[in-house]
């Protein structure tokens, strides 16, 4: 009992205005590495003048951090606030200084709705041992602290007194370099995206007032309730295979040395080797993808207030099926037929809770047999989801070796982890022949159109995974893969020139045309239908009834 007194009488004891000044200094120098490893490298550290401004944005972030901690100064909320805030800060600084993410809307997006398996592999050695050195342990130092306190007025005078001092502080480093931080900031607004716990905190903010607070928007707006499928006739069954985290410079196809495509080499596929992602992230592009909101006027909350092109294809009469390896389709496919596929016991195709993208196959013979008329099948791989990749692929397609077999990827040589990534593109690779060859053995006419949801980073730069703002992303995460097969009845029945389709397969493409030759594929005519996003217009003859939608 002596020794628990002896150590009470020894903690160190500082007032409320020390230590919110203390931890906001602690957060900004210790826990926001990638703002500043940014800023410095735009910025550039050659004179004087440019150490002195990297001071008073220092000294500027830190004051207002202090400001919003003062708010919370006060018995008996302060210490509980800053635990939160100091292992909030520490997580987000993980992510961030590991993998070059940012924690944005997005982002969020992708925590809420990421499964279990996945939000696992996240959690390793690392990121607990960053927690420990960067949350945990100052938390505890803020809790075995005497924080003096005064009468109520007092505190609240001093409380005030700091906010007031803090603001003209900020305001007086404002005006002495006011120069530099208006046409520094004009010129690099997105660094604020970099700011830990700001920005974060923003972003969150606003996804739980989207989610829990904002206003009923009334019932789904109806996107082209003009269409109408202008051919009707025999069974048509096209099959949107949506790649997860291919990029394509892994493609051989796209002039990648290593032989990433063996398989699909021999089934005369169609290559588009220039295609842009609308997103960074499976939250924000597969809404997208679907959406007839072109990148530049997309938003996630718009388009969910708005039919997609499933629903319009479904109420035209086409049965329209989704099946998933995933972790769901963001909001997608709430109204078609949906198969949840990543929980099946296959013993040969699924381990450890997770199964490889050839379930995706299982019992397609059956779906395509059963079905009447004209089809159209989504399936919704896994692809090369990190950072597990060498999760992803069986042991008969780790064909480059060594892999990196930790879930803490940044711990491998970068070639272990090219390796790993490189793999899972040959098993996805396999599993697009494979089903080529199931569709190719059917008698009504078939295609597959192949697009990635997003690229990957896999450390060039110091950047891993995907999800940065679309304005920060490098090419890595924006340009991705895209491959179309039609089986011989399909291309006579749908009258395309598949040389004038190769023809066009550099042409500079977006998930923008997929909306468009969906519609097009299944002559779907309609006024928002625009033959210059699709990309099967060029290889069909003129005069087709749907080729009526305007042109730009």
């Amino acid at each position: 009992m002596q020794i628990f007194r002896s150590v009470k009488l020894h903690r160190p004891s500082f007032s409320a205005t020390f230590v919110a000044l203390s931890v906001a200094l602690f957060i900004v120098a210790m826990d926001n590495r990638l703002f500043w490893r940014s800023f410095t490298s735009r910025l550039g550290l050659d004179t004087w003048s440019h150490w002195a401004f990297v001071a008073s944005v220092g000294l500027v972030l830190v004051l207002l951090l202090n400001i919003l901690i003062s708010l919370f100064a006060f018995r008996p909320v302060f210490k509980p606030f800053l635990v939160i805030l100091l292992l909030t800060t520490a997580a987000i600084s993980y992510f961030s200084d590991t993998f070059g993410v940012v924690i944005d809307k997005s982002m969020i997006h992708n925590v809420f709705e990421t499964d279990v398996n996945e939000a696992f592999e996240l959690v390793t050695w690392s990121l607990f041992n960053h927690l420990l050195w960067f949350g945990v342990i100052p938390a505890v130092l803020v809790v075995l602290t005497r924080i003096r306190t005064r009468s109520c007025k007092r505190e609240l005078l001093t409380r005030c007194g700091v906010i007031l001092g803090s603001l003209v502080i900020v305001l007086g480093l404002g005006m002495t370099h006011y120069k530099q931080f208006v046409l520094f900031g004009r010129q690099n607004r997105d660094l604020r995206m970099c700011l830990n716990p700001s920005y974060s905190l923003y972003s969150l903010q606003k996804v739980i007032q989207k989610k829990y607070f904002s206003r009923d928007e009334g019932p789904l707006r109806v996107v082209a309730p003009d269409a109408v499928k202008s051919r009707n006739g025999s069974k048509t069954v096209v099959v949107l295979a949506l790649g997860e985290t291919a990029r394509a410079r892994e493609f051989s196809f796209n002039g990648y040395q290593r032989d990433t495509n063996p398989e699909l080499a021999d089934r005369d596929v169609v290559n588009f080797s220039q295609v842009q992602a609308c997103g960074t992230s499976t939250a924000e592009s597969l809404p997208c993808i679907f959406s007839s909101l072109e990148r530049e006027a997309y938003s996630r909350d718009k388009a969910a207030r708005q039919e997609n092109l499933l629903d319009i294809l479904q109420r035209v009469g086409v049965t329209v099926i989704w099946r998933d390896n995933n972790s769901g389709s963001k909001g997608v496919a709430d109204r078609i037929a949906y198969e949840d596929l990543s929980r099946q016991s296959d013993a040969e195709l699924c381990e450890g809770g997770n199964c490889f993208d050839e379930i995706l196959l299982h019992d397609l013979d059956r779906r395509l047999a059963e079905t009447a008329g004209d089809m159209l099948i989504v399936l919704h791989m896994k692809g090369s989801h990190g950072p597990s990749y060498y999760r992803r692929t069986p042991a008969a397609f780790k064909v480059f070796f060594p892999e990196c077999s930790l879930d803490n990827i940044q711990e491998c040589p970068q070639q272990t982890i090219v390796n790993a990534y490189d793999n899972t593109i040959v098993y996805t690779d396999h599993v697009l022949a494979k089903l080529i060859d199931l569709l190719r053995s059917k008698s009504f006419p078939t295609a597959m159109l192949y697009v990635s949801d997003h690229g990957e980073s896999l450390g060039e730069g110091g950047v891993y995974l995907h999800g940065l703002p679309y304005a920060l992303a490098p090419a890595e995460q924006k340009q991705i893969p895209m491959m179309f097969w039609a089986s011989e009845n399909f291309i006579s029945r749908k009258s395309l020139d598949i040389d004038a389709l190769k023809a066009h397969s550099k042409t500079s493409y977006s998930h923008d045309v997929i909306f468009h030759s969906i519609f097009g594929l299944f002559d779907i005519d309609s006024a928002i239908y625009r033959q210059d996003l699709d990309i099967f217009s060029a290889c069909r003859p003129p005069g087709r009834p749907f080729d009526r939608g305007r042109a730009g």
